[in-house]
């Protein structure tokens, strides 16, 4: 579905992106879990826009569709 569209590289920095973005997510005050340093609540922003800008940019590592004109 979605990942036979994609190049190697596409479904790398899409699932990167993923995971960093969940990371970020987790780390935020939206979840607010008790005992986290305050360094991983600053990099929460930064880690959610990362994340983001990769799936962003995986969008446009599509594969060539390959038609034959005879």
């Amino acid at each position: 579905m979605f990942s036979k569209r994609k190049t190697t590289a596409g479904k790398w920095l899409f699932n990167l992106g993923l995971w960093i973005f969940a990371a970020g997510f987790a780390f935020s005050d939206i979840v607010d879990i008790d005992g986290l340093p305050k360094l991983l609540e600053a990099a929460s922003i930064p880690l959610i826009v990362i994340g983001l800008l990769m799936i962003i940019i995986s969008n446009f590592f599509n594969k060539k569709d390959s038609k034959d004109i005879r």
